[in-house]
């Protein structure tokens, strides 16, 4: 059973559904990650960390800016050094999920 927040998990299908523009069937979510991974084609773009941040894949001087900006947290998959091209971005900025969602969507299908 997934720890992550309700709140998230519920933000996070409604923030799919925002990416699909309203065409049924286009739902970027993939199973395997908790509540879904985001895919753009072959590529993950998004997912829900543990602690319910949308976690995303940008250029690492996009990642670097935003975190300075406070927008978000260096990121990592478990231990070890954090992936610098991913960005943790909480839940008490799910305002700029759906703008950064779509960056990141975009960044990855080029």
């Amino acid at each position: 059973m997934s720890s992550i927040p309700e709140r998230s998990v519920t933000r996070y299908a409604k923030l799919a559904a925002q990416l699909t523009g309203g065409k049924s069937g286009e739902s970027p979510l993939r199973a395997g990650f908790g509540p879904g991974a985001m895919f753009v084609g072959r590529k993950m773009f998004g997912v829900l960390d543990e602690s319910g941040a949308l976690v995303i894949k940008l250029p690492p001087a996009r990642v670097q800016e935003l975190i300075a900006k406070g927008v978000g947290a260096p990121w990592h998959p478990g231990a070890g050094a954090p992936l610098k091209e991913y960005i943790a971005i909480g839940f008490d900025k799910q305002a700029r999920w759906l703008g950064l969602a779509k960056e990141s969507r975009e960044y990855m299908r080029s």
